[in-house]
């Protein structure tokens, strides 16, 4: 009999981490979910693993994994893009606990041992990860390096999304769906309650807004995340020649230099890379100075306004009504960008009391995850025997649930924290 275990990531967003008996024990992703209160971290893990599977760099699904060499010794696979990701936001990860005065849960040996341990695998390359089950990675659309994992395991497959985008973005062309019929799948369901909007459109809109910005005298930032969203963005808007100086900030240059390493595995390298080149990089504190000089664009970390240059930016322009705030991701609860978007306040100064903002602000919606029916479609091609739902907020699964039972007519499980569901 296989089975799956919620260890993180189940009725939540955030903490990835998932055993999966089949046939030998995998883990697939190990995360950690930030709160401003704190972190979460996975359960424990109290079985001997065969190997670690993670599916792509952020934080909620690579975060814990210099923890899980604290104490094994089995193999792990991920692209090598994932892990050079990985790396720049393990050491990141550090740097920061030690800022706000905690301990880390893991140490740069650690990372280092995680590397003795990983084993990099290109997409599309069949290998075995044990005597009886073989892997196989196929480009998830979602950034740099995320994966689709197929396992293989006699006549049975079972396929672990990840986060993936069916649709084509900016940088990228979509999830391969060339891995044929699956017999099961554990799904990603972030937005399965809801849509996106057209994208164009909404790429269309936010530069439009960034052009209006500077050209009534105001600044126009735009909180990026570091990962794909800051590369993203700084694609789109040289694309659409905004006629202003346009200043990139933060992690996402660091990040950038990995996208055009791996140049071959973006859909239009030759514009990311003629964006990257237009752009002002900032470099320190006198770069900043020169950016806020004159009305700009400034593209920075981090998205949630959590910390990051963002914040130097924000409180400067906060109290400019010609100036704007331009969301450009998800924002998670009790976060400065949950708090603009849904009452217009942020902290502000050394004490960070929190006041209504005289700046504009706006959220849009590039959100580099599949909405409801993009995931209908792709499971409608995958044809599975059974699905099993995760990465998404106990409100939202219910209801793509009852979806797919009435669309697909396909029967569909809730995995929850600490529990096992057993298949055959």
């Amino acid at each position: 009999m296989n089975s799956l275990t919620g260890l993180g990531g189940c009725r939540e967003v955030g903490r990835s981490a998932f055993l999966l008996d089949f046939g030998e024990k995998f883990l697939l992703d190990f995360g950690v979910k930030l709160n401003p209160l704190g972190i979460e971290y996975p359960l424990d893990i109290r079985e001997n693993i065969k190997a670690a599977i993670i599916s792509h760099a952020h934080l909620d699904h690579s975060g814990f994994l210099p923890y899980f060499y604290k104490h094994s010794e089995c193999l792990s696979f991920m692209t090598q893009p994932t892990l050079e990701l990985a790396d720049i936001l393990w050491a990141d990860s550090i740097k920061i606990a030690e800022f706000e005065g905690m301990a880390p849960k893991y140490t740069k040996a650690e990372i280092e041992r995680t590397h003795k341990y990983n084993f990099v695998v290109p997409y599309k390359k069949k290998i075995n990860v044990s005597d009886e089950v073989s892997l196989e990675f196929f480009d998830a659309g979602h950034i740099l390096g995320s994966s689709l994992t197929k396992l293989t395991s006699g006549e049975k497959s079972f396929l672990y999304t990840g986060d993936f985008k069916l649709d084509e973005m900016q940088l990228h062309s979509g999830c391969d769906m060339s891995m044929g019929k699956v017999d099961y799948i554990m799904i990603e369901s972030t937005y399965g309650d809801r849509e996106h909007p057209n994208r164009k459109e909404v790429e269309r809109k936010l530069c439009e807004s960034v052009q209006d910005t500077v050209d009534r005298g105001g600044w126009a930032i735009i909180p990026a995340f570091a990962v794909g969203r800051s590369q993203e963005i700084v694609d789109i808007l040289t694309k659409y020649n905004i006629t202003a100086d346009i200043y990139l900030d933060g992690m996402g240059k660091k990040v950038a230099d990995l996208y055009l390493k791996h140049a071959n595995l973006i859909k239009d390298s030759k514009g990311l890379k003629s964006g990257l080149r237009q752009v002002k990089w900032i470099r320190g504190p006198g770069d900043r100075k020169k950016a806020l000089r004159k009305p700009s664009v400034i593209v920075t970390t981090s998205g949630m306004m959590k910390g990051g240059p963002v914040i130097g930016y924000v409180q400067k322009v906060m109290k400019d009504p010609n100036s704007k705030i331009h969301l450009s991701g998800y924002q998670a609860e009790a976060t400065p960008g949950r708090m603009l978007q849904e009452e217009g306040k942020l902290p502000y100064g050394i004490e960070e009391a929190i006041v209504k903002v005289n700046c504009q602000y706006e959220k849009y919606d590039l959100s580099a995850h599949p909405g409801q029916s993009e995931m209908i479609r792709a499971l409608k091609k995958w044809s599975p025997k059974k699905i099993f739902l995760v990465h998404g907020d106990d409100k939202v699964l219910p209801l793509f649930q009852k979806r797919i039972s009435d669309e697909l007519g396909i029967k569909s499980e809730i995995l929850s924290l600490g529990s096992k569901i057993e298949f055959e």
